[in-house]
């Protein structure tokens, strides 16, 4: 949509689209906060549920689990990191078409 801008009338055409872009960025981000996604470790004994946004809605422990109990952190850290692993793409994905393929700079979310 828009490249680096080179002159006044390209910073000027992009100041100009700011408030739909900001409107697009926050209707992406809700559509990405009512999302869910699972992140799963230990072939299912644990599960993580996130939003789209990188919240932790939810953890699932099999009680399978339970008899390993020095396992536990560990497949509860993958699954986690799994489930914010696709909560990331989806966000990105999300604000990604909402702002026209602007990128968003590393470390937003």
């Amino acid at each position: 949509m828009f490249g680096m801008p080179g002159n006044i009338g390209d910073i000027m055409k992009l100041a100009g689209q700011l408030p739909k872009l900001k409107e697009s960025f926050l209707q992406a981000q809700e559509r990405a906060r009512n999302r869910t996604v699972v992140g799963e470790a230990g072939a299912g004994l644990v599960k993580v549920t996130a939003d789209g946004v990188g919240e932790v809605l939810s953890v699932s422990i099999d009680p399978e689990a339970l008899k390993e109990p020095d396992t536990l952190g560990p497949l509860i850290a993958a699954a986690a990191n799994v489930a914010l692993g696709k909560s990331k793409e989806i966000f990105l994905g999300e604000t990604r078409a909402a702002l026209g393929g602007i990128e968003l700079p590393p470390g937003l979310m």
